[in-house]
């Protein structure tokens, strides 16, 4: 298909679909995640939130070293 059209192709990746690499072997030129990423973040929201409300425990502090190192190098503190 990506060798018939003259336009790039775009694809929403899904599980279980060819990997990024594959795809761009392919031809394709973006892949796109249409919402999965936010999903993610509010399912680790609500896991965190659920263990502090269920158990008052702390175990989803240990998840939280790469969002944090990445808001302080993109936007300081």
């Amino acid at each position: 298909m990506v060798s018939s059209v003259d336009r790039p192709v775009n694809v929403l990746a899904l599980p279980g679909g060819p990997t990024v690499a594959e795809l761009a072997e392919l031809g394709v030129r973006r892949v796109s995640v249409g919402g999965a990423f936010a999903f993610a973040a509010y399912g680790a929201l609500i896991e965190a939130a659920t263990e502090l409300r269920d158990q008052g425990t702390y175990g989803y502090w240990a998840r939280t070293d790469i969002g944090r190192r990445a808001v302080r190098e993109n936007f300081g503190g």
